[in-house]
């Protein structure tokens, strides 16, 4: 059975996909800061439900344009954190692609998501790709 941090997450991410805001507010503070490590368009710290909300459009605006695949390697959780280490692969038509593992830290207080944090196991491999799909990706 999941931990009850990761039943967030998920209601997390249900809630997100819905654009259900009531919902993400029951899971993710007004507060919640959100870092995305390496220098590309898509990194730096994100403050506010808002500026967090707008890195996962994000994000998803690249990844959705990669045929992303991703494989949970190992999942960890306590009371305090949920860490996440996965595998991350695209199949861009375009040959600009990423086959790397990546970290995500959340941390929660009061049942609740208040921050999050991108590990890159080759933060330069990482900062090549967002850079060169996110101009791509810009309207």
């Amino acid at each position: 059975m999941d931990h009850p941090n990761q039943q967030i997450i998920n209601a997390f991410f249900d809630a997100y996909g819905k654009r259900d805001w009531d919902a993400i507010r029951r899971v993710m503070t007004e507060d919640a800061m959100w870092i995305a490590r390496g220098n590309h368009p898509l990194s730096g710290v994100k403050r506010g439900l808002q500026a967090v909300i707008a890195f996962f459009d994000a994000m998803g605006t690249v990844m959705g344009s990669s045929n992303v695949k991703v494989d949970k390697l190992v999942v960890g959780a306590n009371d305090q954190y949920v860490v996440e280490s996965e595998r991350v692969w695209t199949n861009r038509t375009d040959g600009i692609n990423l086959d790397h593992q990546v970290c995500v830290l959340w941390r929660f207080k009061g049942g609740k998501i208040v921050e999050g944090v991108h590990f890159f196991a080759d933060p330069q491999g990482a900062d090549r790709f967002f850079t060169a799909v996110a101009s791509k990706s810009s309207p």
